[in-house]
């Protein structure tokens, strides 16, 4: 029987991305630019700020671009220093059925071997297609991750891998080609990392490193494919799903391959954006709170008796009920909810210490009341359900209900959404301008883009970041 690395690597070479609907280019347009965006916003957050030089000064002299550092690294260095600052603001991309963030791993290795072997944007474009189709579809096969273990830098580094084998095999036929990317699946299934869940919720900074090693990791497993270090046979099927997924379903593997052995069908159109600063299971609580502040007209925090929010089971996993830190505080739902409540919607600088740990924020955090609902566990992770009640002092009631966060499905982020959250993000990085011309590099991706993209985009990333 043919292996699922097989036909996914099949499907992968044969890819084009200038011949995909206009739509799923869109779609990837937005996801690039957006990724982009909290890469760099990230990346400039002084919590990262110093561990990110660190890597970059012992990796030596390269030609991959690590953004807001004039000077080019390795690509297996630009990897890991663009890839870490992905979950900073926990802004990333994701993917519902696939629980986890794709295009935070694809995009930094796309980006750092098409500098490092001067790929044209064809070729950039076609891997980036590559990358994320295959990681979503591993992902949604895994049916959730074992218990403890966190989504981001496993089956997101084998859609590193497949970006960067897809490169290195461009000039190449298509058989040799899907050979190479076959061969660095098995290898990132090998390789790929098993994190601690519990690091994001506790607030400890390695969290980022999940994301960092798992670019640096696929683009390894990549160049030992291409220097002849294979993989045991069926690795994906025999070691990483088990191992890794909570529902593995081999079957599901190749879903969405069609007769003629192409995509039937696009995985970008299945992914989100987020809206809000937090862990995405906190994001429909939010959008509860946003919901109500618009029916109520505001709110008068010393007005609220409690806050009763009633979630699917799962979320509760992923909650830091005393963070310490500005990471943790972003997975926390009582401080995330009484810095909503209390200050309005949510920004990127929503969670220095110095605001979620004022007093009045701590009273009004204990006043937050979570509670799973059976009847919501049923409908993950289809949707993300939640409801928020807030009862006043005097015994008023007001509640609100979402299926799935702004961002998500039916409620998808608009054009001007996307552009509106990357300008505000670029900004914060670079200040006002210099986020326009990387908008306007990502926007030819659509229909034209220059054969020179990915070297404008990397030296346009190195820009040094605004001083703090």
């Amino acid at each position: 029987m043919e292996s699922a690395a097989r036909r996914l690597a099949s499907a992968a070479a044969i890819g084009r991305f200038a011949a995909v609907p206009h739509a799923v280019r869109a779609a990837y347009r937005d996801f690039l630019l957006d990724t982009v965006a909290v890469m760099a916003a990230g990346a400039a957050h002084p919590s990262l700020a110093p561990a990110r030089a660190a890597f970059l000064a012992a990796g030596g002299a390269g030609r991959a671009s690590a953004a807001g550092f004039p000077e080019g690294g390795p690509a297996g260095i630009a990897g890991l220093v663009n890839g870490a600052a992905m979950t900073v603001l926990q802004l990333q991309d994701g993917h519902r059925r696939a629980r986890g963030h794709p295009m935070s791993h694809v995009l930094p290795a796309a980006l750092a071997i098409a500098e490092e072997t001067d790929a044209p944007a064809p070729a950039f474009l076609d891997a980036v297609m590559a990358g994320y189709e295959i990681s979503a579809r591993i992902g949604t096969a895994l049916g959730g991750m074992q218990p403890l273990l966190h989504d981001t830098g496993t089956f997101g580094c084998i859609g590193a891998a497949v970006a960067a084998a897809h490169l290195f095999g461009r000039e190449g036929d298509e058989a040799g080609r899907a050979a190479l990317i076959e061969a660095a699946i098995g290898n990132a299934a090998a390789i790929a990392l098993f994190p601690f869940r519990d690091t994001c919720m506790e607030g400890a900074g390695v969290h980022h490193l999940f994301v960092g090693l798992g670019v640096q990791n696929g683009i390894q497993a990549a160049q030992a494919a291409l220097a002849g270090l294979f993989p045991s046979p069926a690795t994906l099927e025999r070691f990483f799903g088990p191992c890794a997924g909570e529902a593995f379903d081999p079957g599901l593997l190749a879903d969405g391959i069609g007769a003629d052995g192409a995509w039937s069908r696009h995985e970008i159109a299945a992914a989100y954006l987020k809206w809000h600063p937090v862990c995405a299971h906190l994001g429909p609580m939010i959008d509860c709170i946003e919901a109500l502040r618009e029916r109520l007209g505001g709110f008068d925090p010393e007005r609220i008796d409690h806050v009763r929010v009633q979630i699917y089971a799962t979320a509760l996993q992923y909650d830091s009920p005393r963070p310490e830190s500005d990471l943790a505080a972003r997975f926390s739902f009582r401080h995330a909810a009484a810095l909503a409540l209390s200050f309005g919607p949510l920004r990127h600088d929503s969670f220095f210490p110095e605001r979620f740990r004022r007093p009045e924020i701590e009273d009004l955090a204990a006043k937050v009341a979570l509670e799973a609902d059976p009847r919501l566990d049923a409908l993950y992770p289809a949707n993300r359900p939640t409801r928020v009640t807030l009862v006043l002092a005097n015994g008023h009631e007001e509640s609100a209900e979402v299926l799935v966060p702004k961002g998500d499905g039916p409620r998808a982020l608009t054009r001007l959404d996307v552009d509106a959250k990357a300008g505000r993000l670029m900004d914060v990085a670079w200040g006002e301008g210099h986020g326009g011309m990387i908008r306007a590099l990502i926007d030819s991706v659509e229909n034209a883009a220059p054969a020179d993209l990915p070297t404008r985009l990397g030296h346009a990333l190195r820009h040094p970041f605004l001083t703090p």
